[in-house]
């Protein structure tokens, strides 16, 4: 239990990261034409919906039945959208910044959940990145698109969340994650993906052009 100001500065982090997803998950719906109980329900399963897949494998209750201030605050993101759509849809992708700020959060966040679960650095780091992009996954199959972590444009996304949490793990291991550092961990994760859709950092794919070729072998 983190007490005092550090558990103020805990809780604000785990608020704006929560914010954050339910702001890109409002802003999705409304860009599929959603209606306000749409767009209410996608920013909650956005912002909560890692958090949930996090507990379920660490064996704790969902968040979203225990901190249910969790759900005020995604509902008031959606509510910010609904008000603000017109201006925030002129920003330059903004379900991509919304969606960067929560992965920074969540991949340090499931990380420190898993390892005081019990749970070792390894399978804590993996933890932690499904922390990070389940929210998002959720988020793009609600709203009918292909997750971003498997498009084939997508700029770096598990890699930025995997070495945020592999981070926090060996840090957390070697007894010097003090609250700082952590923010750092995240602050650097956000910092990587924006950076990989500024400059179109992409893992290898395999060029549209080969399958064809690959189809054309097997019929012959």
């Amino acid at each position: 239990m983190i007490d005092g100001w550090l558990g103020a500065v805990h809780a604000a982090l785990v608020g704006l990261g929560v914010l954050a997803f339910s702001i890109s998950g409002a802003q999705l719906a409304a860009e599929k034409r959603m209606d306000v109980v749409g767009m209410a329900f996608l920013a909650v399963v956005t912002a909560t919906g890692g958090g949930m897949l996090r507990d379920l494998l660490v064996g704790r209750t969902p968040v979203v039945l225990v901190d249910v201030w969790m759900v005020g605050v995604a509902i008031a993101g959606a509510a910010i959208v609904f008000a603000l759509h017109r201006w925030i849809a002129h920003l330059a992708r903004p379900v991509l910044v919304f969606d960067a700020i929560g992965l920074g959060i969540f991949c340090v966040e499931g990380t420190i959940v898993a390892m005081d679960a019990g749970i070792g650095p390894v399978g804590a780091a993996i933890v932690g990145m499904l922390t990070g992009v389940g929210g998002g996954i959720l988020r793009d199959v609600l709203g009918n698109d292909i997750p971003t972590v498997m498009r084939r444009e997508s700029r770096l996304y598990l890699l930025p969340a995997l070495a945020g949490s592999g981070l926090t793990a060996l840090l957390v291991e070697l007894g010097v994650a003090t609250t700082w550092v952590l923010v750092g961990v995240g602050a650097a994760v956000i910092a990587f993906r924006l950076l990989a859709e500024r400059f179109r950092w992409r893992v290898p794919a395999l060029s549209t052009t080969v399958l064809p070729i690959v189809r054309g072998d097997d019929e012959r």
